[in-house]
């Protein structure tokens, strides 16, 4: 071998050495290993780009279609077999229970033609007539009086833009002369303003903070909207105004938390909000949190937001430190320390956090696959939601009852097919990240089976922070931590005003009319769901009609 291996060797050139030919060939081969280095590092940072730019592409095409794409999480799942031909599961000898495909439902379609006009709105009658001329005319070519047979009556809906009007708060002086003949000054007593020293009445309080907060109008917006109604209101001003019907308005909140906190079922989510801060260019990532009861025996429904800085746990943890209920919220690490701290707190996981990076990977995947096998069980657990809606059952017991006899079959399907579906993936993919999380939590989405007052998600917890997004995309930023609080508190009574059927703008000029001399020990009539209405509708214009 030796001597095969060196006859191999090329015939060095005349004038080498044979030591100088060997070190020609190391420096040849040690270039050659560099450069073989540089081509793998080269392939390697080839292959990382060509990743990246396949993730930028996938989140490039993810916005679009959030921005002008479907946003229904809808997909077509239900118009075959809930298994594929070329992938049905392999059925299991203990598998007795079977799961028929869910039917999809069809559309109702709304009713047609024109819909009658509510009877209570105020009717004005605008009658169209002869004149006297055209009438004395066709009574003579007529040769009598003309007689009335009936009337046609068309009904429009019309709409009278705002009106400012000044209220004028008069208080008679009397005097009485006592028996001593001197002379005392009385007065009746008089209401005290929603805000002491303020030239604002409770309507116009009222109507700015519903422009803004639920209208989602920036202040500017309302002060160019007043002007043109007949007076201008500087937006400076409109923000004084709101921090200090929130000020006034801060006992009821903090009523509606603890209400809140007693329910026996508490949806929680949390939202992103712009700050301004004084030594900063850009805006401080502030968050709103949402804590909305449910279950109660008394039916209301009381829904309380909170505003932190961040979303450090402190704010959660606080609220949730005491609470006994079930908690239905996403996997956030808050959550789920409270329910390690709070041995009475139950934390119950949401399908439409679970259910979401499928819908996103099925999206990707015109072809159907595993994924939209996944989907369609998924799917049949919201139909039985679906099908218990239709059929009017609200009672607890009977939802449970029929979760246990029909939703739990389907769940255990679910887990079968994700426990055989998990060892054939690349364990850093979308799809194994998405049942690896279904699977971490499938006790927490279990839960909802056990109890009928669960729902399987917490979008009704979303559905109530939905409009702070819109606001937010209108008004940008709070100006201070302080507008933060603000806003917390506001939205507080108006989301549970919308929760519980109270129209927000009577209940505010009632509320703060009222406030100032109402007992502090009974604070609890002001609160939405137990403010009664008064007889007339409060803050209307007397003069008109």
């Amino acid at each position: 071998m030796l001597k095969g291996a060196a006859q191999d060797l090329p015939t060095p050139p005349s004038g080498l050495r044979e030591s100088q030919f060997r070190a020609a060939l190391a420096d040849r081969d040690q270039l050659i290993e560099q450069q073989s280095q540089l081509l793998a590092q080269q392939q390697s940072t080839i292959n990382e780009l060509s990743e990246q730019l396949e993730n930028l592409k996938r989140q490039v095409l993810e916005a679009q279609r959030k921005r002008f794409g479907q946003s229904s999480e809808r997909g077509c799942y239900l118009q075959q077999d809930l298994f594929h031909p070329q992938e049905a599961p392999i059925p299991e000898q203990d598998e007795e229970e079977t799961t028929e495909a869910p039917k999809k439902r069809r559309k109702t379609q709304p009713p047609r033609g024109r819909r009658v006009l509510p009877p209570e709105l105020p009717r004005e009658t605008q009658r169209y007539d002869y004149d006297d001329e055209t009438r004395a005319q066709l009574e003579a070519q007529n040769g009598g009086p003309l007689v009335e047979i009936g009337v046609e009556v068309t009904e429009t809906l019309e709409y009278q833009p705002g009106q400012l009007y000044v209220k004028r708060h008069e208080v008679p002086k009397y005097a009485i002369q006592g028996d001593d003949g001197e002379r005392t000054i009385v007065s009746p007593p008089r209401p005290s303003p929603p805000i002491p020293g303020a030239q604002v009445g409770a309507s116009l309080l009222a109507h700015t903070v519903i422009s803004k907060f639920a209208d989602h109008l920036p202040l500017n917006r309302i002060s160019q909207q007043l002007a043109r109604d007949g007076y201008d209101v500087p937006r400076q001003r409109l923000c004084d105004y709101v921090l200090l019907s929130a000020s006034v308005l801060a006992p009821l909140a903090d009523l509606v938390r603890q209400d809140a906190l007693a329910s026996p079922v508490v949806h929680s989510d949390d939202t992103t909000v712009p700050q301004l801060e004084k030594g900063r260019r850009q805006t401080r990532t502030c968050r709103l949190w949402l804590y909305l009861g449910r279950g109660r025996e008394d039916g209301i429904i009381p829904v309380f937001y909170d505003y932190t800085t961040n979303r450090s746990q402190e704010g959660p943890l606080e609220h949730l430190r005491d609470y006994q209920g079930y908690l239905q919220a996403d996997a956030y690490a808050g959550y789920l320390n409270a329910e390690r701290i709070q041995e009475a707190l139950i934390w119950c996981a949401c399908w439409a956090h679970a259910r979401r990076p499928f819908e996103k990977i099925a999206r990707k995947h015109k072809k159907r696959g595993r994924v939209h096998l996944v989907m369609k069980l998924i799917t049949a657990i919201y139909q039985v939601e679906s099908r218990l809606r239709e059929q009017g059952i609200t009672d607890p017991e009977q939802i449970r009852e029929a979760r246990q006899r029909r939703t739990v079959p389907i769940l255990k399907r679910l887990r079968r097919l994700l426990d055989r579906i998990l060892p054939s993936l690349p364990p850093r993919g979308d799809f194994a990240k998405a049942i690896g999380y279904v699977l971490n939590h499938w006790q927490a989405l279990m839960r909802f089976t056990e109890d009928g007052r669960l729902e399987p998600d917490n979008n009704r917890g979303e559905r109530a922070l939905r409009g702070v997004c819109v606001s937010r995309k209108n008004w940008n930023f709070t100006g201070s931590e302080n507008g933060g609080h603000a806003l917390a508190i506001l939205l507080t009574l108006l989301e549970t005003c919308k929760q519980n059927g109270v129209n927000p703008r009577h209940y505010l000029i009632d509320v703060l009319e009222r406030i100032q001399d109402h007992p502090a020990n009974r604070l609890h009539e002001l609160l939405p769901y137990h403010w009664e209405p008064p007889t007339q509708a409060c803050g209307e214009n007397d003069s008109g009609e």
